[in-house]
């Protein structure tokens, strides 16, 4: 798909986005077995991690620095479940800004829907001298922000990451399987954390470009209307006139800022039970992580911890600041409007407009379910709990 092709290309990565081009049958056979192959180990890796809390974790230290882990697998786990299963809606959103009339039409509307694309590509491109790759980094370190230790951990004997098994991990063998196993496991939840994350980001922000496209369809809409009216022309619309109306209504606008609310409406319902997961456990996560620096401040281990924390943050970070932009841009389409000559249009189309202009009045906005709005406010108060 051409829109978002980045952001889906790390979920191919990550073996849960089996690439919609393709038509082979043994190429979709070859994926789904590489899938399984992913997924299954990090169930596993979450079902062992809390067998470990369950049976084997006795102090308050060890309960910490694991559950920290386990949280963070345990949301990786439903970002991948949510992406397979959701799969179809995924890419009927995408078609749905790749048809009218969403699709741009004109070179000033496709430079609109440039400009976001390229905003969204930045975040998500790995490249040398991107600004996103301190972004992934940090993103990301509730994954890996443990795992050079992870790594030197089986040269000493020891597993990346504490877990029950239910067989003898001492042996040579089982052991260099199971630390394998884990590794490449985190690494895979790193590639679909950061393909979530900047998918979301990216379906967010293609609503502030349809409403920005609105806009400017609508202003030129205006110019030529009444432009036509100072011609000395009659009811009939400019013949240059931006083809989505219906003769002598704005009919087709308001349909296009339906579609714009639907679309918001469909991005909220597949990927609000993630953003509500993401909250819940980097609230508890964030909570947990500054409660072990409070006491072991001194400590080595509380440089990892550190920017284990402020991944947390600037992960909620992302979400709420995309949101709030969707919530403000929302909202300023009734003085757009208000900001054009509309007092030069007929009564018909002022009603037309002014139904518009109610609209707007209500903003779009994404939630984690029922628990919390996608703002900065939202975000000041997660940080003012945690520090709390």
């Amino acid at each position: 798909m051409e829109l978002l092709s980045l952001n889906f290309f790390l979920y191919t990565m990550g073996g849960i986005w089996q690439p919609v081009e393709w038509s082979s049958g043994s190429a979709k056979l070859l994926y789904n077995v590489f899938s399984f192959c992913t997924i299954v180990p990090m169930y596993f890796l979450v079902l062992t991690q809390f067998m470990d809390l369950v049976l084997v974790v006795d102090n308050v230290d060890d309960f910490i620095t694991s559950s920290l882990m386990f949280m963070t697998i345990v949301a990786v786990c439903c970002k991948a479940t949510t992406a397979l299963l959701r799969r179809d809606v995924s890419i009927d959103l995408v078609q749905t800004l790749s048809r009218g009339p969403c699709k741009p039409q004109y070179a000033d509307e496709a430079a609109i829907q440039t400009k976001f694309d390229e905003f969204i590509r930045q975040v998500a491109l790995l490249d040398e001298g991107s600004c996103s790759i301190m972004y992934s980094l940090l993103a990301t370190s509730s994954v890996t922000g443990v795992t050079v230790r992870s790594v030197l951990n089986p040269m000493q004997g020891v597993l990346p990451y504490r877990v029950w098994l239910p067989y003898d991990s001492t042996l040579s063998l089982a052991f260099w399987i199971t630390s394998i196993q884990q590794m490449i496991s985190v690494i895979f939840a790193a590639i679909i954390n950061i393909g979530t994350e900047t998918l979301m980001f990216g379906l967010f922000l293609q609503t502030c470009a349809q409403l920005e496209i609105f806009e400017r369809r609508l202003h030129k809409l205006v110019i030529y209307r009444t432009a036509g009216k100072a011609a000395g022309g009659q009811r009939g619309w400019s013949s240059s006139a931006p083809p989505l109306h219906e003769k002598g209504t704005i009919s087709g606008y308001i349909h296009h800022h339906l579609r714009i609310y639907e679309y918001a409406k469909t991005v909220n319902g597949v990927f609000n039970q993630i953003v509500f997961v993401q909250f819940f456990g980097s609230i508890l996560r964030l909570c947990t992580s500054v409660y072990y620096l409070s006491s072991h401040i001194m400590e080595i281990t509380a440089a990892t911890m550190v920017i284990y924390t402020v991944g947390m943050f600037v992960q909620i970070y992302v979400y709420c600041w995309a949101g709030n932009e969707v919530i403000l841009k929302s909202t300023k389409v009734g003085d757009a409007i208000y900001s054009t000559d509309w007092p030069l249009l007929t009564i018909s189309e002022k009603k037309d407009l002014l139904m518009i202009m109610r609209r707007s009045t209500i903003p779009i906005k994404f939630t984690s379910s029922f628990l919390i709005t996608l703002s900065l406010q939202s975000y000041s108060n997660v940080s003012i709990v945690t520090v709390n």
